[in-house]
């Protein structure tokens, strides 16, 4: 089935609005301990300082309740961090699967003197939360989503922040499910501003994140997990339309717009400014020369068991660009980018000899089968979500065909389901695990472009999904043997 998305509807006639006596944190507290599910709780105007007991325990907490904490607006309630050297210091902590909203709220802190902090963090496996109209100013992180904590940043002010949104994955198991591109299972970053800081993202071990329609000035986007340090590296990402820019030059120099260190995803229509390279990708693991950030993995070198060692480099160096579900090839597509009005390329950094063209990446090409997740995302038009009234599956996928089309590739064909109200999608499966996800809902075919090697036995199947997270039953299962010698 569907990863569950805990869409619950509290729009109900008995919420309440509950008015926090002032913002100071004893009393926001208070008003979160008194609320129900379904409540706002009303913070007025005014500065209060908010400091965490200890460098692991928030100032301000809340758990099991789907409440609305809002602000009088941004610039209005303002919350200063008063912590000056713990590690782990939190304002806001989001715990557990029942979602909350903090809206209307600027936040105040010291990138210099709490490197480590953030403003909020979402922990627990919360789905559907949502931060919006929020400004965080001198932050080291604004925003912290856990493991599997999918929702919305939107409408945001990043001004001086370290990491402006942090996504943290599952780690190993980010990389045993199915690649959901255009789909709501990511972190969504959209119509934020971000200014003069390190990083608007920084994601990792398994992370999903979308970052669309955002202006970023004098940062970049980055996931800097990269399979090193013990950490594994961002499973996916989508970041199109956005305006990224570099003005001018700040204590730390940012010389590209874009930085991507594992993973796959899809880069397009977005235009870019100021920068040396546009969108770059690299490979750490694949230089001798950063042999110190490849941690307990080591160096991928054609001798590590880690790694796919089909070529004497090592090659697939694990969860490198272009590597998705159980290291099936997914390569990241890009197209329509601009740099300073001019077509950009992925650019491969030094030393990652691993990442090559039309191969794990492919440039001025649209991802077949893939639809971008509807925009504004849903969470912005109406929270908390109402689920879809809808338990009907979709029909199996029939006729279901594969032929070779080299020594390791394979072409799935199927005819399309039908639903009592919409297809959305197909999963497509690999030896019983789904691994893959099509969601423009009139595709009908995938590739594979890459299979492990030859003389390897593989079965295939498709499902098909609609709006409410139904999903049908596999098709039949179809076999191929590839062997040495084919031709397409």
């Amino acid at each position: 089935m569907l990863l569950a998305c805990n869409l619950v509807d509290f729009n109900n006639a008995n919420a309440e609005t509950v008015r926090a006596a002032s913002c100071s944190e004893e009393d926001v507290q208070k008003a979160i301990d008194a609320a129900h599910d379904g409540d706002t709780i009303a913070i007025p105007a005014g500065t209060a300082t908010w400091v965490a007991e200890d460098g692991n325990r928030p100032a301000v907490f809340i758990a099991g309740k789907v409440v609305t904490l809002s602000g009088a607006g941004i610039d209005q309630t303002v919350i200063t961090d008063g912590n000056t050297a713990a590690w782990k210091d939190l304002l806001i902590w989001i715990q557990g699967e029942k979602p909350a909203r903090i809206t209307g709220l600027t936040f105040k802190g010291s990138i210099d003197t709490n490197r480590g902090a953030a403003a909020i963090a979402v922990h627990g496996g919360c789905r559907n939360w949502r931060i919006d109209h929020c400004k965080f100013d001198g932050s080291p992180r604004g925003v912290w989503a856990y493991a599997g904590c999918f929702g919305l940043v939107d409408n945001c002010i990043f001004l001086n922040v370290g990491q402006g949104v942090v996504i943290k994955g599952e780690g190993p198991k980010s990389w045993e499910r199915p690649l959901m591109l255009g789909l709501p299972h990511a972190v969504y970053i959209e119509d934020c501003t971000f200014r003069a800081g390190g990083a608007a993202t920084d994601a990792y071990h398994g992370a999903r994140f979308v970052f669309r329609h955002n202006a970023v000035v004098d940062t970049h986007v980055a996931q800097h997990g990269c399979d090193s340090g013990g950490y594994r590296s961002t499973f996916s990402y989508e970041v199109y339309e956005n305006r990224i820019a570099k003005e001018k030059l700040g204590s730390w120099e940012v010389p590209r717009s874009m930085h991507f260190r594992g993973g796959t995803g899809v880069v397009f229509n977005n235009t870019l400014s100021g920068y040396t390279t546009g969108i770059d990708v690299a490979n750490y693991r694949s230089s001798e020369r950063l042999r110190q950030l490849c941690g307990k993995w080591g160096i991928c070198d054609g001798k590590n068991p880690i790694d796919g060692n089909e070529e004497p480099n090592g090659y697939p160096a694990r969860d490198q660009i272009g590597r998705s579900t159980h290291q099936v090839l997914e390569p990241l597509y890009e197209w329509n980018n601009t740099l300073d009005q001019r077509d950009a390329d992925v650019n491969v950094s030094t030393g990652a000899q691993h990442i090559k063209e039309d191969r794990d990446y492919f440039n001025d090409t649209q991802r077949s089968g893939y639809r971008p997740y509807p925009y504004p995302h849903p969470l912005a038009r109406k929270w908390p979500r109402q689920p879809p009234e809808d338990h009907s599956a979709p029909t199996v996928p029939k006729e279901l065909a594969v032929r070779t089309v080299s020594q390791t590739g394979a072409e799935l064909t199927w005819e399309p389901s039908t639903d009592d109200e919409v297809v959305m999608g197909y999963y497509v499966w690999l030896n019983g695990q789904r691994v893959t996800t099509i969601t423009d809902r009139s595709c009908t075919e995938y590739t594979f472009k890459r299979l492990k090697r030859p003389l390897t036995q593989y079965s295939f199947a498709v499902s098909a999904f609609d709006a409410a997270g139904n999903e049908s039953g596999p098709s039949a299962l179809v076999g191929i043997s590839h062997r040495k010698g084919e031709t397409p």
